[in-house]
């Protein structure tokens, strides 16, 4: 549990990225000529934000489910679960609601933002901006390391004072990079994230392995492919029989397992690239290109059906 609570503390900087991408995204599109390609872009980030935060909804509902799952091995296999490490968990589940919550909020800024890009008003986007750095200095308990905080709050003054000045290409220079560097930081700690799934996982799957083990677990759905194609449906399998298939659910519990696993990995890889695409796209943006895409990321779909997936669980 301790390893885990690490493991969650390494990764709250990664709400900064959040904030810094979307801030970037965002407020340099303000410079943009093409007022077609900064409402895009807003668009585009908008739902690349929503599905980030239901990815960290997703983890939060993995590690909810975790802690049950160690009550649960905590009354059927005698497995401590200390008034600590339940704190832990709690805690660790309030800091992935508050990182889903920033996300979701950022989610709602891109949506609006189409009523900024046309604004003349700069006062109001280096207000917007300071509110930012503010919400991320306050987060400086969690940074991953004070180099990373220093450099995201300098980055956010020196755009700040681009905006006011009314220079808009330092701007964009300045979130572009912030970008590029804060992407590269989710792709350094997504082998935490995993260690938070595959956790979950491995628990759920040792205690369902000890149910089937001892004659606890209800296996007729294991007859279906026999029986459906007959419009017959399983009744209450005898001792015997649940015993014979007692290996095939053993078996299903290992292969769901690793799909479980899989599906994570393959989510994750697809937010990172979701998020290295738009930092492409903010390149454009800033360079003062023609965007050539006017859809979300494709990668943002994948996110989302893991993302439903974890709720269904």
């Amino acid at each position: 549990m301790k390893r885990s609570r690490m493991a969650i503390a390494k990764i709250r900087g990664q709400i900064r990225v959040i904030a810094s991408i979307f801030v970037c995204s965002l407020l340099l599109a303000a410079g943009c000529k093409t007022s077609e390609d900064a409402a895009s872009a807003a668009t585009q980030m908008s739902t690349t934000a929503k599905s980030l935060s239901d990815y960290y909804t997703a983890l939060n509902t993995i590690l909810a489910n975790t802690d049950q799952l160690y009550m649960l091995n905590e009354q059927i296999l005698a497995k401590p679960y200390t008034a600590e490490n339940r704190q832990l968990m709690k805690d660790n589940e309030a800091e992935l609601a508050k990182r889903a919550a920033l996300a979701a909020e950022f989610s709602t800024f891109a949506g609006e933002f189409a009523k900024l890009a046309g604004s003349t008003a700069s006062a109001d986007v280096a207000a917007s901006a300071n509110k930012l750095e503010t919400e991320v200095d306050t987060l400086a308990s969690v940074k991953a390391s004070t180099g990373e905080q220093n450099a995201l709050k300098t980055a956010l003054q020196i755009f700040v004072t681009a905006i006011q000045e009314h220079k808009e290409r330092e701007a964009a220079r300045a979130m572009d990079d912030i970008a590029k560097g804060l992407t590269a930081l989710f792709i350094k700690e997504g082998e935490v994230w995993n260690s938070v799934e595959t956790n979950y996982t491995r628990t759920a799957a040792v205690l369902a392995g000890y149910l089937v083990d001892h004659d606890a677990t209800d296996q007729s759905a294991l007859l279906k492919v026999a029986l459906d194609p007959f419009g017959l449906m399983p009744s209450v399998v005898a001792p015997e029989l649940r015993a014979a298939l007692a290996p095939l659910a053993k078996q299903q519990i290992a292969t769901r397992t690793a799909a479980l696993d899989a599906s994570y990995v393959t989510a994750t890889d697809n937010m990172t690239k979701s998020l290295q695409e738009m930092s492409k796209r903010i390149d454009a943006v800033a360079d003062d290109r023609p965007m050539a895409f006017r859809m979300p990321p494709a990668t943002v779909a994948n996110v989302e059906k893991w993302t439903t997936q974890v709720a269904s669980y």
